[in-house]
């Protein structure tokens, strides 16, 4: 899997269009993904995605004053900003920015992303708001303003207050989606005129050269499914200590060292069980598992059903 750009690129193509709405399709030899993009009123787009790849190629505006908001509905997403930062978008997460500090690329951990994209064009914008919400005073340059005082970027981690204004936006009907997200805008914009900028907790931010030292150690241990590492022993041959490599770990994919092996080692096992003749006690040593009483365990746990059951099923 390699990248895909949302817009204008080699490696998408557009498979619907109408007078607001466009659907980008990702090549197959670099993925799979769709980026539906609906022009929802003058200088705002929602961009729908839904990406099964490693990374992709976002679209990059000339104009700085453009506000991004992206949420996360499922996966997880590596930004590499153009102030040197590594920003980690995690599942009901919001996450803004403007063009002035934008990803040039996007890397997802997990090999998989869903989430909404909102791209405001300040200048724009401020001049068509009162025709949508005549009796209320916000000011979009001056909301953005307030949020990136601090820093080029914001975060808002997962809250209820978030997911009930986005869940919606994955499931309304498409003839609807339109109208749905012209009105899901003016809210979002409501509900960032009242948020309290000051008492929300920044995430961390983490090193590049720090965070290439866990997907080295990653890498190791996926290519390796049979071997059971230490963390102590991965910490001390790859000069980190236990804590950093346990912290950096799951700031980076989003869950444990233990839970993300376990879970790559059954969807391994699943694959194997699925386009191979291979015997199921050959399968669980293969990814990594002694006793074949802990992988149907494992495995049931992940899939809901015994390896046995699986392997017929499919």
């Amino acid at each position: 899997m390699e990248e895909f750009a949302l817009s204008h690129i080699s490696t998408g193509t557009i498979v619907a269009r109408n007078q607001d709405h466009n659907v980008y399709q990702l090549d197959p030899k670099h993925g799979q993904g769709t980026a539906s993009v609906h022009a929802v009123m003058p200088g705002v787009e929602v961009i729908s995605l839904n990406f099964q790849t490693s990374r992709y190629i976002p679209t990059i505006h000339s104009k700085r004053n453009i506000l991004e908001l992206n949420h996360c509905k499922e996966g997880r997403a590596e930004c590499k900003m153009n102030d040197g930062c590594l920003q980690y978008i995690g599942e009901g997460d919001l996450f803004m920015n403007t063009m002035s500090n934008h990803s040039q690329c996007i890397e997802l951990p997990l090999g998989y992303y869903k989430g909404i994209n909102i791209t405001i064009d300040l200048e724009k914008f401020a001049g068509h708001l009162s025709e949508y919400l005549p009796d209320f005073p916000i000011d979009v340059p001056e909301i953005a303003h307030r949020f990136f005082l601090n820093d080029a970027c914001f975060f808002i981690q997962a809250k209820e207050e978030i997911q009930h204004i986005f869940c919606g936006m994955y499931s309304v009907p498409i003839e609807a989606r339109t109208t749905y997200f012209r009105l899901k805008v003016l809210e979002i914009l409501i509900y960032l005129y009242y948020f309290d900028v000051v008492s929300e907790k920044q995430k961390t931010i983490y090193a590049r050269q720090r965070v290439d030292i866990i997907k080295q150690i990653k890498k190791k241990m996926i290519q390796n499914l049979e071997q059971r590492f230490t963390i102590e022993e991965l910490a001390q041959q790859y000069c980190i200590s236990p804590t950093v490599l346990k912290t950096t770990f799951k700031g980076v994919y989003g869950v444990s060292i233990a839970s993300y092996m376990k879970e790559y080692r059954i969807r391994q096992a699943a694959s194997m069980l699925h386009k191979t003749q291979k015997s199921i006690g050959d399968i669980a040593l293969a990814v990594g598992y002694k006793s074949q009483s802990k992988f149907g365990a494992a495995f049931k746990e992940i899939y809901e059903m015994s390896p046995l059951e699986y392997r017929s099923k499919h």
